[in-house]
C-alpha cells in the first residue's frame, strides 16, 4: 500500500502532465477551482487504480469536488495526507479540510482524523503524513468526494490501490444527461418552427474539414459527420496521437479499426458532433 502511494505522490512533486484529463497509475489529479461540486468535479472512470488528488485552498469556506466509480464489491481505498512540512503540519486537524464521501444510495461518511503518520515518498524525497484511511466494499455506481476548507491549505486524498494499468479520467462534457420530465407538455405559441439546415446549409464541407488539422483545432469525418475532436486530444486514454492523426481529414477507417463493435468510443464522440458532412 506505502509502495503505491509513494508512485502516486512522485508524480505529484514531479507535476507531469496535470490537468490533461487522462491519468496513469500514480499520475496526479489537480482539482481546479471551478470544480466546486462534484457535478462539476472530474470523474475516476475506476476507482480502484491509483490515484493522487490534490485539492489547496486559499481561505476558509472554498469547496473542491471529484467522482469515482465502482463495480458492486469492489475495494473502496481512500487516504488523508498533508506534507510534513509548514505550514500544512502546524495546522491542527479542526483547521484542515473536511472530506466527505457519499455512496451511490446516499449515505454519507465523514472522513475522521485518527493518526498523524509520518511516510517518507523516496522518489521525491518528501515527508508526509498520513491522517486518515477509510476502507470498505463498495457499492456499485459513483461515489463523490467533497472536500471543503477551513484554513488555507493543501492537501492530498489517494484513491485506489491498483498500479501499473492506465487509468481514465472524464472532465467537463461528459455529464450524463437529465432526465427529461415525463408530464404532458405545455403548449406553446404557434410560430412556425425554423427547419433544420441540410448538411450543405450546415457548412461542414471537406474543405473545412481539411482547415483544421492542427492540434489547436482539430477537425474529422467519422461516418459521415463531422466531429470536434479538440478537447478529447489531451484526454483520450490511448494518448494524443492517435486523435492527431485524425484531424483535418476522413478517420472512418482508423476510428473503425480501433474501435469496431465497441459502445463506449462511440457514445463518447456523439459530445463531439458538429453536423453532418456537406456534399
Amino acid at each position: 500500500m506505502r509502495k503505491s502511494i509513494a508512485g502516486a505522490l512522485a508524480f505529484l512533486i514531479i507535476g507531469s502532465t496535470i490537468g490533461s484529463g487522462v491519468a496513469n497509475a500514480h499520475q496526479p489529479l489537480v482539482l481546479s477551482d471551478s470544480e466546486t461540486t462534484a457535478s462539476k468535479g472530474p470523474l475516476i472512470v475506476d476507482g480502484t487504480l491509483s490515484f493522487a488528488v490534490r485539492a489547496a485552498f486559499t481561505k476558509a469556506g472554498q469547496k473542491k469536488a471529484f467522482r469515482a466509480q465502482f463495480k458492486e464489491g469492489e475495494e473502496l481505498a481512500v487516504q488523508y495526507l498533508i506534507v510534513d512540512k509548514k505550514p500544512e503540519s502546524a495546522l491542527r486537524n479542526k483547521s484542515l479540510p473536511t472530506l466527505v464521501i457519499t455512496s451511490p444510495s446516499g449515505s454519507k461518511v465523514t472522513m475522521k482524523f485518527t493518526e498523524r503518520t509520518k511516510f517518507f515518498e523516496p522518489y521525491g524525497g518528501v515527508n508526509y503524513l498520513y491522517l486518515g484511511r477509510y476502507n470498505s466494499k463498495a457499492q456499485g455506481g459513483i461515489y463523490s468526494f467533497e472536500i471543503t476548507s477551513k484554513s488555507r491549505a493543501a492537501i492530498t486524498i489517494a484513491v485506489g490501490e491498483k498500479e501499473g494499468v492506465v487509468g481514465e479520467v472524464i472532465r467537463g462534457t461528459n455529464e450524463a444527461p437529465k432526465p427529461v420530465a415525463s408530464s404532458t407538455p405545455k403548449p406553446v405559441a404557434s410560430s412556425t418552427p425554423s427547419p433544420k439546415p441540410t448538411a450543405e446549409q450546415s457548412g461542414y464541407t471537406m474543405e473545412k474539414v481539411r482547415a483544421n488539422n492542427s492540434e489547436a483545432s482539430c477537425w474529422s469525418v467519422i461516418d459521415g459527420n463531422v466531429y470536434d475532436l479538440t478537447k478529447w486530444i489531451g484526454s483520450h486514454p490511448g494518448g494524443r496521437g492517435n486523435i492527431l492523426s485524425l484531424c483535418g481529414k476522413n478517420g472512418t477507417a482508423e476510428f473503425a479499426a480501433k474501435h469496431r463493435g465497441d459502445p463506449n468510443p462511440q457514445a463518447r464522440l456523439k459530445g463531439f458532433l458538429l453536423g453532418p458532412l456537406a456534399s
